[in-house]
Order: C-alpha cells, then sequence, then structure tokens
C-alpha cells in the first residue's frame, strides 16, 4: 500500500509551529514569491491574463538577452558571443545565472589580457549592463498593501517575541522592504545610517544584542540597492554613479573579496539561526537550485536535530526541477518538503490525504483542496482517505496562512 501523509495532523504541526513566539523562526523568501503578485490584468476572449510583478529567470534572461543583442547578424555582441559559447559547452539554454557565472569566471582568468575572444574591460562592462537591466527590471513597487509580503510584516510584529524573526531572502528586489515599512515593522538589514548607509559587519555577528521585536533581514544574493563604492566599501543607497557598481548576486559566483564579504556574512546567519536550538525555517518560492544554501541547510540541520525546515513547492513534487529539493529531503529527517500532491517527511515520500474529510472546516485560509473521487460506500467498501491538494507552495495563500495566524494570535492577547 502507497504511503500517505494526514494533511490535518502536518497542517496542524506548521500552524503551531509559526504561532510559537519562544522559538526562532525564519522564512527564507525566494524567486518564486514576486510571482505570486500578479499585473496588468488583461481580458483576452473569454479569459482574463495577467503578468507576474517581476519576471522570472527565464522571463528575465530573454529581457536581457533581447536588449544585449546585436543588430548586426554579422558582428555578434558579446552577449551573443557568450550565450554561443555557453550552448557549445552543452547548456542548451543559458540563463542569467549561467551567463553571469561565466562571465564572472572569466573576469578573474583575464587578468589585464585576453581569454576565449574577451578582454576584462568587455567583460567587466557586461557584468555591469547586465546587472543594469536586472535592477531596473526588478525595481518595482507591490501595487496595493493586501499581499503577502505584507502579511509576514504583520505576522511578524503581530505578537511580543523572545527571540526575533528571521527574514532570509535570495531576492534582490526591496518588496519585503516596503511591506515592512508600510506595515511599521523595524528590520535590521545589516546597513547603519541613512544617505548611503554602510554595511557594517560587526553589527551583525552581534544582531542578537538588538531588540526581538526587530526583523533581521538577511538579503543572501544581495540588493538593487546594494553599492561597491571607489574605496571598495559596501554601501545601501538609491543614487548610482560611475564609480560604483552593483552588488547583486544572480550568479552562483561572488567573485571578488569585496564582493564575497556581505554574501558569506548573509550565509553565516543562516547557518547560525539553523544551529541556534529548535530554530524553525520556512522556505516559500525556493526550488533549491543554489547548491551554496542546499549545502548550508542540508548540513546544518544534520548537526542540529533538533532545528527543523519546511519547504513549499508549488505545484507537484514529480516535476523535474524539484529533483535537488527531493534529494535533499531525503538526506535530513528533519527537513520536509509540501507540494501541491504529494510531501517528503521524515525521507519518506507520500500521497496528501485528509483522513477525517470533516476536519477541513478546521483548516485556515482555504489552503486545501480536495480532489474529487469516486464514492464507493455503495459497494459496502469502506472509503479510502480523501486526497487533497495543499497550496502553501502557493505564496499567496502562504500570507493567507500568516494572516490568519496572525488575526488569532491577536484575539488571545486581547482576552489575556
Amino acid at each position: 500500500m502507497a504511503r500517505t501523509h494526514d494533511l490535518r495532523r502536518q497542517i496542524g504541526y506548521i500552524q503551531q509551529t509559526l504561532a510559537q513566539n519562544k522559538r526562532a523562526i525564519g522564512i527564507l523568501i525566494a524567486a518564486g514569491c514576486p510571482l505570486s503578485i500578479r499585473v496588468n490584468e488583461q481580458i483576452v476572449g473569454e479569459e482574463k491574463t495577467t503578468d507576474p510583478l517581476i519576471p522570472d529567470i527565464a522571463a528575465l534572461t530573454k529581457i536581457i538577452t533581447d536588449k544585449l543583442k546585436s543588430k548586426d547578424a554579422n558582428s555578434p555582441s558579446n552577449c551573443d558571443k557568450l550565450v554561443a559559447q555557453l550552448k557549445e559547452y552543452g547548456i542548451e539554454n543559458p540563463n542569467i545565472e549561467d551567463i553571469l557565472t561565466e562571465v564572472r569566471s572569466l573576469i578573474q582568468v583575464a587578468r589585464k589580457g585576453n581569454v576565449r575572444g574577451f578582454v576584462e574591460s568587455d567583460l567587466l562592462e557586461l557584468d555591469k549592463e547586465i546587472c543594469k537591466i536586472i535592477s531596473v527590471e526588478v525595481d518595482k513597487e507591490l501595487p496595493k498593501r493586501e499581499s503577502p509580503y505584507h502579511d509576514v510584516a504583520i505576522w511578524a510584529r503581530s505578537t511580543e517575541r523572545e527571540k526575533p524573526v528571521h527574514i532570509f531572502t535570495t531576492n534582490y528586489d526591496l518588496l519585503v522592504e516596503q511591506a515592512f515599512e508600510e506595515e511599521s515593522c523595524p528590520y535590521f538589514d545589516g546597513f547603519i545610517g541613512s544617505k548611503k548607509a554602510f554595511f557594517d559587519l560587526g553589527a551583525v555577528e552581534n544582531e542578537y544584542l538588538l531588540p526581538p521585536r526587530w526583523t533581521r533581514l538577511w538579503k543572501i544574493h544581495g540588493s538593487i540597492n546594494w553599492r561597491l563604492d571607489s574605496q571598495k566599501n559596501v554601501i545601501r543607497s538609491s543614487e548610482t554613479t560611475n564609480n560604483e557598481s552593483y552588488l547583486i548576486y544572480p550568479s552562483h559566483l561572488k567573485y571578488d573579496q569585496s564582493r564575497k564579504m556581505p554574501y558569506l556574512a548573509m550565509l553565516d546567519r543562516l547557518k547560525d539561526f539553523l544551529m541556534s536550538g529548535s530554530a524553525a525555517l520556512f522556505l516559500c518560492g525556493y526550488s533549491f537550485s543554489d547548491d551554496h544554501i542546499n549545502n548550508v541547510i542540508v548540513q546544518t540541520l544534520r548537526n542540529n536535530p533538533t532545528g527543523i525546515a519546511f519547504g513549499f513547492l508549488f505545484g507537484e513534487l514529480e516535476d523535474a526541477k524539484y529533483k535537488k529539493a527531493i534529494e535533499c529531503a531525503k538526506s535530513v529527517s528533519n527537513l520536509s518538503l509540501f507540494a501541491f500532491d504529494k510531501a517528503v517527511i521524515g525521507r519518506n515520500i507520500g500521497k496528501l490525504v485528509l483522513k477525517d474529510e470533516g476536519t477541513i472546516v478546521d483548516i485556515p485560509a482555504e489552503i486545501v483542496r480536495l480532489i474529487p473521487r469516486k464514492d464507493d460506500d455503495k459497494e459496502g467498501k469502506l472509503a479510502e482517505p480523501k486526497s487533497a491538494e495543499l497550496l502553501l507552495g502557493d505564496f499567496a495563500k502562504f500570507g493567507q496562512f500568516l494572516r490568519e495566524i496572525s488575526s488569532n494570535q491577536k484575539e488571545e492577547n486581547e482576552t489575556e
């Protein structure tokens, strides 16, 4: 008989964990989360269409390569040449992460010379052009205050906490900052100052001295408002000059010491968080495609059996893009995965079922969708548990889930 996981029991455990104020709780907001914010609603024929607020990696790659494409087929641009080389290496559809990784690898090798038909200045300019386009494309604002990002902010400040909430993100947009500021939720992101805030490694490493009501925001892949100035100082500023470069890392290669410093500091925050007693990390919009982050999560959970992590996946578990996610979950028992249809819990893959259908009324925010089945009770057989889908892999649904938890916490505080 195929293994199953009781949906009501698992949701109860997740809900209970998120409602605790004495436990270290963190949320990883990754690339899939902005896709839940839909804009540009149109009616095409009889169907309603929308666009994501920020494009996914595939769409972003197309935007960049189209903008950097040469208009003369006989004279390819540096971007054209690099993409062609990657295809020759066997990468059939190179994305922006592949492209930037290759650019930065070649920069390390070039050293004022020539490598694979590129000179260092061309590679540095290409890196700058790519990052500039990325910055423009992801520099968007949440269209309204009722968003899952705002739900996260409200949940984070909804109760008096003994330990701060930690928000980790691989995204370089400013959506988290916007939502937290609009909801008056205080946060610390490693920078001190106003006009040109500077990165303070000492404050980052001693963040435990800050009030627990301040959420910690750790941007692992940098941010569109992080800069490297002419003195190689890491600053946060909305202004850009010719002497400053963007500090965003869509690639897995964080290539010189000045750029490595904030990146490694952010990874250390993730590692330290997961090592802090019975920490609980919730991963949203993350497909486990970053081996560096995967390694930190798996190795730290392996060394801290009291820590736990929940990965919420959009779509079905059998999707090819979740192969690495399943491998990670099968390697440690305290990492659980929840796709729409199946889950990996305690290293075991099982179908999600609702053993007692009556309990669906107790599940908040419509995060469960029942799968219709043929009723076999008429034949005198014992009905099987009803299959169901858990929709927490949709960041919008996860936000609704947090909203209900926040509401319950508020009611409990008012009755005390």
